[in-house]
């Protein structure tokens, strides 16, 4: 699943978000730099919560909520959920 969105309005920042759901790789970048790689194999908690902050002038803090299905979540859908500054502003759904 990859999916990409904006943040901030003076100063803006590309947000691009990776997930593998078969080798379980994951990565974050911003404006193309890495900031958060993870290689999810068994997990136990149905989601996974990454949190960044963005910005030097105009700040914000994003976080990106990766909810899995109970049983064969390799095989099912995943729902994401964007939050900036504490708003949802974007959904995502799939594999």
């Amino acid at each position: 699943m990859k999916f990409s969105f904006d943040v901030g309005i003076n100063e803006k920042h590309r947000v691009d978000f990776s997930f593998n759901q078969f080798w379980g790789n994951l990565s974050i970048c911003v404006n193309g730099k890495k900031l958060i790689k993870d290689f999810i194999i068994i997990s136990v908690s149905l989601t996974k919560t990454y949190n960044l902050e963005i910005g030097v002038e105009e700040r914000h803090k994003v976080k990106i909520e990766k909810t899995r299905k109970l049983f064969f979540a390799g095989l099912r859908k995943t729902k994401y959920k964007v939050y900036i500054d504490g708003v949802l502003t974007n959904e995502f759904e799939g594999r």
